[in-house]
């Protein structure tokens, strides 16, 4: 995790973008102490389709289940 200052961020944020499109998270500091952090953005896209093709889906979904519930008795 890189780090920078306010004045940083405020005065250099050209450097602290690149910081971000190369993934790293940025971590403010104001005197010395952590104040927040800048996280780079997901790409959504990959996470949308990231379990594309691992599930199953079964062939009627509709068909009554051959189970007797004791709700039912």
């Amino acid at each position: 995790m890189k780090t920078a200052s306010v004045r940083e961020v405020r005065n250099q944020f050209n450097k602290i973008s690149k910081w971000l499109e190369d993934g790293e998270t940025v971590q403010i500091l104001k005197r010395g102490k952590p104040v927040g952090r800048i996280v780079p953005e997901q790409n959504r896209q990959s996470l949308l389709g990231a379990m594309e093709g691992t599930g199953t889906i079964p062939d009627d979904m509709e068909s009554p289940i051959d189970l007797e519930w004791e709700a039912a008795k």
